[in-house]
């Protein structure tokens, strides 16, 4: 997959450091830089960090010994090598993008899997100030590496199955990657986790930060509408969410391995749930227009004979104040058949509308 883009064929070795060639040290790294025998170049380079484990030589010799076993297909010595390069230098990428290459030589794919993320790791570092000197192969690698375990990272979030885990690898994953494309993707399913694990306070903050630039989640925005409805807070925007939610709903396809009867049951409870709620704040503002209009799409589904009633008895004066008499009577009379709060009230001004028209 990824390793097409890390097809690096040698990554080299690193830069020559500068050693007192007046020095034990420094007289072997200059036999070693003359040696023209590559077996005998080989041993030397394999002697030079046992005999000086500090020097800046050492960098050097692993890279040129992780090369050079590379090149010559001895994958486990080459692995070997450089691994003790980045125990030298935890920070050089292209040791560790040449072990992955090496281990996806190996056909290994444990192995392979290991060594692309510890690329990765090695790249999130290397690559904030990365060294001029690093050659583009180096850092396409240290990239694609890095993309790979975003990748791994955020599959393993967000399938998550206990939903408290789910929420605490998500929040980790935003930390670890600032700059993700899923962002988005994540806020939707932080407010599911926190619906799922039935923190309401949660699920309604996550709700509320999702809705600021998301109309595609219209069960948030009925979540933050009717939170704001029942706490009687800022009406404007229980409209206003609410009209999006109708539209979202209405153009919305059915959602996978839902069963028709379960997506019609959904998109009606929502509907007239919004639609209650445009008209209750419509009703309430003498918008009477806007109230009919909502009231009369919310009566259909309303089951619960309170609620009827209620909307019944608004239905009934939103008319009246229209000037629609007779549909107003209408109402009114439905109203007074169901038994409740709103019954002696609704038959009161069904005699007042009569009396007022001279109706029998």
């Amino acid at each position: 997959m990824l390793l097409s883009l890390c097809a690096i064929p040698s990554l080299g070795w690193a830069a020559k450091p500068s050693i007192d060639p007046n020095t034990p040290e420094g007289r072997l790294f200059e036999k070693i830089q003359t040696e023209a025998d590559l077996t005998k170049r080989i041993e030397l380079l394999e002697l030079f960090p046992e005999l000086f484990p500090t020097s800046p030589g050492v960098e050097y010799a692993y890279a040129e010994l992780q090369a050079r076993y590379h090149q010559a297909g001895k994958f486990v010595k080459a692995l070997a090598a450089g691994s003790n390069l980045l125990i030298s230098n935890p920070n050089n990428l292209a040791a560790a993008c040449l072990n992955w290459r090496i281990a996806a030589d190996m056909k290994d794919a444990t192995l392979t899997d290991v060594w692309m993320k510890q690329a990765g790791y090695v790249a999130e570092k290397a690559l904030k100030n990365p060294d001029p000197e690093m050659s583009q192969a180096t850092r396409d690698c240290g990239a694609s590496a890095r993309l790979a375990n975003e990748a791994d990272a955020y599959k393993e979030a967000v399938t998550a199955k206990n939903p408290a885990d789910r929420i605490k690898l998500l929040e980790a994953f935003l930390v670890n990657h600032p700059q993700t494309t899923h962002a988005g993707d994540i806020e939707v399913a932080v407010f599911l986790a926190y619906r799922e694990q039935g923190d309401a306070a949660k699920a309604l903050a996550a709700a509320e930060k999702l809705v600021a630039h998301n109309d595609t989640r219209e069960d948030a925005m009925l979540l933050v509408a009717e939170s704001y409805f029942k706490a009687g807070k800022d009406p404007n925007a229980v409209v206003s969410l609410s009209k999006k939610a109708i539209d979202r709903v209405n153009k919305s396809e059915k959602p996978v391995g839902l069963s028709d009867a379960d997506w019609a049951r959904n998109k009606t409870a929502e509907l007239t749930q919004a639609n209650y709620m445009i008209g209750s704040i419509s009703f309430q503002a003498e918008k009477w227009e806007a109230a009919d209009q909502a009231f009369r799409a919310a009566l259909p589904n309303l089951t619960d004979p309170r609620f009827r009633a209620e909307v019944l008895n608004s239905l009934g004066w939103a008319n009246y104040k229209l000037k629609n008499v007779s549909d107003s009577i209408k109402f009114y009379i439905d109203c007074t058949n169901i038994p409740g709060p709103f019954q002696q009230a609704a038959s009161k001004t069904l005699n007042t509308i009569t009396a007022e028209y001279r109706i029998k």
